[in-house]
């Protein structure tokens, strides 16, 4: 089975031993004083030693209750660590979507279908290559507009059927399902072949670059998958038949 670290399980949250202690100390002190004070009642029942006993059981009570709710509420805090731990592997940070990590899972659960049904599936990575340079001619906010908008124009036109993912900085990715590879530049026509984003006063045209790989049925890891469709080489812009802008 393929092992990826950055998909490995978060490690257990270690908790001290000092606070469970602290918290263990304190109710069987509370469980020896009921005790004396039930030992106390029952050689003279008397009222004040009764209302002596009474405070004591409602303070004993109070105590119990404190030590539950706090570890209750630890508890709910390592759970949403946890969530956070868990969704951080596979969300991106950039408009929520699925991560490389995500992306991976999901190639490695179609690997089995589209060799069971001998139809294979389509990655599909689409980058902004020139992203760097518009940073440095244009700045940080207006790199991250494009990066946003190209997020947006795939979410518009791609099929609640494939899978998007963001795979970091510039790049994206789409699992076409049941898909050739002749198939996907029906998709590819939709795809704008540059993202244009405006400062204020003109626009400037991001360029859009897309490589395509098919599954061929016989790779046995999703890494190398993803790898193919990373490495292969961007289509030329004839072969995607060019598209319109869109503005970000």
């Amino acid at each position: 089975m393929e092992e990826h670290p950055e998909n490995a399980a978060p490690e257990p949250v270690k908790r001290g031993w000092k606070r469970p202690a602290m918290r263990f100390a304190t109710v069987g002190l509370a469980g020896v004083v009921l005790l004396m004070q039930a030992v106390q009642v029952a050689r003279d029942p008397s009222i004040a030693n009764l209302l002596v006993a009474a405070v004591f059981v409602l303070l004993a009570a109070a105590i119990a209750l404190q030590v539950v709710l706090l570890r209750s509420m630890g508890n709910r805090r390592v759970r949403r660590a946890m969530s956070r731990l868990h969704g951080s592997a596979y969300i991106s940070d950039l408009e929520g979507l699925p991560n490389r990590n995500y992306l991976l899972s999901e190639i490695r659960r179609e690997m089995p279908r589209a060799r069971g049904i001998v139809i294979p599936f389509v990655v599909v990575v689409l980058s902004l290559d020139t992203i760097e340079e518009v940073r440095a001619r244009r700045g940080e906010e207006f790199a991250d507009r494009a990066v946003r908008g190209m997020a947006d124009v795939l979410k518009r036109f791609t099929r609640t059927s494939d899978f998007i993912a963001h795979l970091g900085g510039a790049r994206f990715a789409v699992l076409l399902n049941e898909c050739r590879y002749e198939d996907s530049f029906i998709y590819l026509k939709r795809v704008p072949g540059s993202i244009a984003v405006s400062d204020g006063r003109t626009m400037y045209e991001v360029p859009v670059a897309a490589r395509v790989h098919q599954y061929d049925l016989e790779a046995l890891y999703a890494t190398d998958v993803l790898n193919e469709a990373e490495q292969s080489q961007p289509l030329r812009r004839k072969q995607t038949v060019q598209f319109g802008s869109i503005a970000a």
